[in-house]
């Protein structure tokens, strides 16, 4: 029987923007997520395999039966399933899946680790919080940076307008609010993106790109640990990732959130930050511009601004070594007997680069970290500037630009993705999505492969290929990007220390970008 194996975590995307999480980390508060999987055949040649979820450790994941289906595996050949999964009523924590992989010779179970979160808002802090088994991380936004005078809103639903300025009815802390308190007296406390969501029904075409906050500012946080730890060091969440990305899961979420409360309800705030000129010495203010290549009328174009801001936080933070972890490096407890209760952590970014996933850029950083005690306080202070990591030197996109549906012609989709130092990235090392957007506003979204399913031609051969086949019904003028995310490859025996250095979501491809320019 052939040998096959998940070579990588499986990993979550949202449901609005489909875009991986950072990460790839599930989320309770979005309920809807995919569960997507890498299933590769390490042994000879098998014809025909079916691949299907067996089940889940914790019974509040709900996933929707699906078999997939693999006409000829071939040796060391990757290929990418995705399954359907309503995570509402999930446990925060690591859950193990079992999948089936079935042939003629009999089938073999594949257990795999995910990792699930749970968000929740706290109206009367105005803070949010991200629950794992090893505690909780609280987070408060206390400024965000984002243009000063953002032009937008020619809709009534985004509020009113004068001079070009967008003034929103109401801020996303608002609606959070009075969600928090309709899902208290329904007993669903908690799930407020996923209250959010339901109310974003489709893709809107007349949904204008306006964002009034871009960019993490100053913000605190905490890890209140389960339980008290004794000693220098306390666990890292899910014994594998650093807490600055629970807080970049929470940032990447909130700004998704604003999407959609933008395109509802004409809102795009989370919380109140700074006006005027921005200062990139200081990072005081309000900033700059945000532009998305071949137009930015679409919330796909807000996904890629999460993405982007996401990138931003990770590099401040830097992937080599947690803030939190540092604090710990220079806070050792006077006594053996101490236990840290708690753990403080203020954050300042301070941005001079533009911000382009996928480039080199540096972001600066200071912090203070307070690691309280049950005998005393311990303080450390820093100021870093640290780099993003998560790089390509180019990428090469091949489509045609006519496509024929009188004929049934299949449009097809080609794209390559080289390392610095031009290496080709191959097989299931990326995740790589193209985003088709029709001339009413239509969204479609496919996988690109490196598989050697047709239309593919070469499996592992570095270029990633999709199709997708236009009817008579979609003729008219379509913009197409294709986004690409790194995919989390840490060994499962690696400590928790090497695998946290291991950060996976991070956006590649740079559709979007974040200047400073202008002045306000």
């Amino acid at each position: 029987m052939a040998t096959f194996a998940i070579p990588n975590r499986p990993f979550a995307t949202e449901p609005l923007t489909g875009l991986m999480t950072p990460d790839g980390i599930f989320e309770v508060a979005l309920g809807q997520q995919t569960i997507n999987a890498h299933v590769q055949n390490n042994g000879p040649v098998v014809a025909g395999a079916q691949v299907y979820v067996e089940s889940v450790s914790d019974p509040g994941i709900v996933v929707t039966p699906q078999t997939q289906y693999i006409a000829s595996a071939a040796t060391n050949v990757a290929h990418l399933f995705s399954w359907q999964a309503d995570f509402s009523a999930a446990q925060p924590g690591k859950h193990l899946v079992s999948f089936i992989v079935q042939t003629s010779a009999g089938h073999q179970r594949i257990i795999k680790q995910i990792f699930v979160t749970k968000m929740a808002y706290h109206p009367a802090t105005r803070s949010f919080s991200a629950t794992t088994p090893e505690g909780v991380l609280a987070v408060a936004f206390e400024s965000m940076v984002g243009p000063a005078n953002p032009t937008c809103c020619p809709g009534s639903k985004r509020g009113t307008c004068k001079d070009g300025v967008c003034v929103a009815r109401q801020t996303l802390t608002n609606i959070l609010t009075t969600a928090s308190k309709q899902q208290e007296s329904a007993g669903q406390a908690g799930n407020l993106l996923h209250y959010l969501s339901k109310e974003f029904k489709q893709h809107d075409p007349d949904f204008v790109f306006c964002m009034s906050q871009v960019l993490v500012g100053t913000v605190d946080t905490a890890v209140l640990p389960t339980p008290a730890f004794a000693g220098q060091y306390g666990d890292l969440p899910f014994q594998d990732p650093w807490w600055k990305l629970i807080l970049a899961i929470i940032a990447f979420l909130l700004l998704v959130a604003a999407a959609i409360a933008e395109a509802v309800d004409g809102t795009g705030s989370i919380t109140v930050g700074g006006s005027g000129t921005y200062d990139p010495s200081t990072g005081t203010g309000s900033c700059c511009t945000a532009s998305a290549s071949g137009g930015g009328t679409s919330y796909v174009a807000a996904g890629l601004l999460a993405a982007a801001a996401t990138v931003a936080t990770i590099a401040a933070a830097s992937d080599v070594r947690d803030p939190y972890r540092k604090g710990q490096d220079h806070t050792a407890p006077d006594t053996a007997t101490e236990l840290t209760t708690a753990e403080a952590l203020r954050m300042s970014l301070k941005y001079a680069d533009p911000i382009i996933p996928g480039k080199p850029f540096k972001v600066g950083i200071e912090y203070k970290y307070v690691r309280h005690t049950t005998a005393k306080n311990y303080t450390y202070s820093a100021t870093e500037t640290n780099a993003n990591v998560h790089l390509l030197d180019h990428y090469v996109i091949n489509a045609p630009d006519v496509v024929r549906a009188y004929k049934r012609e299949r449009w097809i989709v080609k794209a390559q993705f080289y390392e610095i130092g031009s290496k080709l990235y191959r097989g299931d090392q990326l995740f790589v999505q193209c985003y088709l957007i029709g001339p009413a506003g239509q969204l479609r979204k496919f996988a690109l492969q490196d598989n050697g399913t047709l239309p593919d031609t070469k499996p592992n051969d570095g270029t990633y290929t999709g199709v997708w086949q236009f009817t008579e019904d979609d003729l008219g003028m379509w913009k197409y990007f294709v986004l690409a995310q790194d995919v989390n490859r840490a060994d499962p025996s690696l400590d928790p220390e090497q695998a946290a250095q291991i950060i996976a979501g991070m956006i590649l491809t740079n559709q979007l970008s974040i200047t400073f320019e202008g002045g306000t």
